[in-house]
């Protein structure tokens, strides 16, 4: 390497030289003070990136929610005589989200259903079949599909 103020190819050291650190070779080292050399920190290994997960997430499910879930979740509300703010106290939600839950427009988390569901003495979730679903295999469509399709 060549000198910050020289240019001469030497073994460099650093110097705080007006204020300014620099390499220098062992002639310009007068002009500033020669600074204890740096120990280069140690290289790390990166850490390792976990696989991508390949599990089948659905392979675990046993429990799904029934159908018309929010319906069910207003009706037994009502019957208790509890209003949207009631309910969503006893179960630690907002208003606005138990609207939402009844009008479906938000699945609610499973602890949340277990929740409402202990408290109103119903059930909403249902055990899930073992359906397998196949891959179709990528063809083209042909007028025969078409065909079929509009019967």
């Amino acid at each position: 390497m060549r000198c910050e103020i020289c240019g001469k190819e030497a073994k460099l050291r650093p110097a705080l030289v007006e204020g300014v650190e620099m390499l220098v070779c062992q002639d310009c080292s007068k002009y500033g003070i020669v600074l204890p050399e740096r120990r280069a920190a140690p290289v790390r290994k990166p850490k390792k990136k976990p696989a991508p997960y390949s599990k089948d997430v659905f392979e675990e499910m046993r429990q799904e929610l029934v159908a018309d879930w929010g319906r069910k979740i207003k009706e037994a509300r009502e019957r208790a005589g509890m209003s949207r703010q009631e309910l969503g106290a006893k179960v630690g939600e907002k208003t606005n989200t138990i609207a939402k839950i009844e009008n479906e427009e938000l699945r609610p988390p499973d602890a949340t259903v277990k929740k409402i569901e202990k408290l109103l003495g119903i059930s909403l979730f249902q055990e899930v079949e073992g359906g397998v679903v196949k891959k179709k295999e990528a063809r083209p469509l042909t007028l025969g599909d078409l065909i079929k399709n509009e019967k």
